[in-house]
């Protein structure tokens, strides 16, 4: 997929920084001109990556995620703050008619108290060369004036789109989205309808309807798609894949596993490293 206008607005924004803006819109908001790749719709970085490279880390990074989301649900106030590893983020929560319709997320950004960065660090073992990965001279007041100029850029384009031609399909499209960003971590219809102010069932049903598939079914095939990446690109055993690929137990994992590739993980891992093997 070509991506444009909003994401080289983000890209040249962060051009030459350490920084990390994403962008993450609900419901029928936005159009064409405002869809954004998967890698700027999360959080991801170079230590970010660390930190939830194990199954604990991943609920960790989950739980606070959800928390900065709900804040920016419920509160529609920007905000800044150090998350559970150490790192600071901007929020910044985009309201129109009363409901919060997106979020701006501005961070990578090392604190200025990085006692809960280093203690997170050696907690992982990890070098404190990581801290080179942070961008280091952001200041909230930066935040402010970059996550300014991206929400009136992304009412600007979507002005330019007359209101009759956005339709239920940029429902989908934003939940498809928030369900990708989001598959490492549970995910259920009730808590996705809530962040997109709709009735789980209605959801639910134009979820089928547009897809062609449950929300669960759409979930579990996804989550498929990663562990197949993860079995063949590391050595990292198969109870490890399934959590970080949003399983809560291996036994459900090897089942939902097998139920779409025929095989399960072991199997697969093996047959496809051999083949990889052989062209090698």
């Amino acid at each position: 997929m070509e991506f444009a206008k909003l994401f080289e607005l983000l890209n040249t924004i962060s051009f030459g920084t350490k920084l990390h803006i994403g962008v993450l819109f609900f419901g029928q908001y936005g159009n064409e001109s405002l869809i954004v790749p998967y890698e700027r719709q999360i959080h991801t970085s170079p230590l970010c990556a660390k930190f939830k490279s194990t199954a604990r880390g991943y609920r960790r990074c989950f739980r606070c995620r959800n928390m900065a989301i709900r804040k920016a649900i419920t509160g529609q106030k920007s905000f800044g703050g150090i998350c559970v590893n150490g790192v600071y983020e901007y929020t910044r929560a985009i309201v129109e008619n009363g409901e919060t319709v997106g979020i701006i997320y501005i961070g990578n950004i090392l604190p200025k108290n990085c006692a809960t960065l280093h203690a997170r660090i050696s907690e992982c073992g990890l070098s404190e060369d990581y801290t080179n990965t942070l961008e280091k001279s952001v200041t909230e007041d930066d935040c402010k004036r970059m996550a300014d100029v991206i929400e009136s850029y992304i009412r600007m384009l979507v002005a330019l789109v007359p209101k009759e031609t956005v339709n239920v399909n940029s429902v989908v499209e934003n939940l498809k989205n928030y369900v990708l960003a989001d598959l490492e971590y549970p995910l259920n219809l009730q808590q996705i309808a809530t962040a997109f102010h709709y009735n789980p069932k209605y959801l639910g049903r134009l979820f089928k309807q547009k897809i062609g598939c449950t929300l669960s079914e759409f979930v579990n095939k996804n989550r498929v798609e990663r562990a197949k990446a993860h079995l063949l690109q590391s050595d990292e055993r198969v109870i490890e894949i399934a959590y970080k690929t949003g399983f809560e137990t291996v036994t459900y994992f090897n089942r939902i596993f097998k139920r779409y590739t025929g095989v399960s993980p072991i199997e697969y891992r093996k047959a496809h490293k051999k083949s990889i093997t052989r062209f090698l």
